[in-house]
């Protein structure tokens, strides 16, 4: 389970229009699973959902402006080269107001918010990939800002496609 937040119509479209191409040992991220995560929450208890979606709703009662998601500037690979992503920025307020709200729920092993790294997942490498293969991917140019609508509680089941993403509540934002 995860709180996320998905991306606009504008924002889909457009990165519905990124050329990463294909390489062998590279799985694209679809369409359906593009999202940015503010709280990864781990194997919970269906039965939480609902407290998680009042305590969520908690969270954004606490933020006093519009919240405003910017991607990019560019593709990149986090450290452990195995995530192609494009960063993202303005949701470090959202992140640790949900993380705060959620955490008596689903404790966690970090002292506050300190994991949240916003970043929108693109590909994932499923195998080692040559360095001017994995060049390829990284600075590919992508710029949007889009004002987040909601927070989504979101459960994940592995299929043979991949995750299948079932939305269990939504907070929408007011502003």
């Amino acid at each position: 389970m995860f709180v996320a937040v998905w991306p606009d119509d504008a924002t889909m479209h457009r990165l519905s229009l990124l050329e990463l191409g294909t390489a062998r040992g590279l799985r694209l991220v679809g369409p359906r699973q593009w999202h940015i995560t503010l709280r990864f929450l781990g194997d919970v208890d269906d039965d939480l959902a609902p407290a998680l979606v009042t305590a969520i709703g908690a969270a954004t009662g606490s933020m006093e402006r519009l919240v405003h998601c910017e991607v990019g500037p560019a593709t990149a690979w986090f450290a452990s080269q195995r995530v192609l992503q494009l960063p993202v920025a303005g949701l470090e307020e959202a992140a640790g107001a949900v993380w705060a709200a959620t955490v008596p729920l689903v404790p966690s092993a970090q002292r506050g918010n300190a994991g949240f790294r916003g970043h929108l997942t693109l590909a994932r490498a499923t195998r080692r990939m040559e360095g001017a293969t994995r060049a390829r991917f990284a600075g590919i140019r992508f710029t949007a800002t889009f004002a987040v609508e909601s927070f989504d509680l979101v459960a994940s089941h592995l299929s043979s496609e991949g995750p299948r993403y079932t939305t269990l509540g939504r907070v929408a934002l007011s502003g």
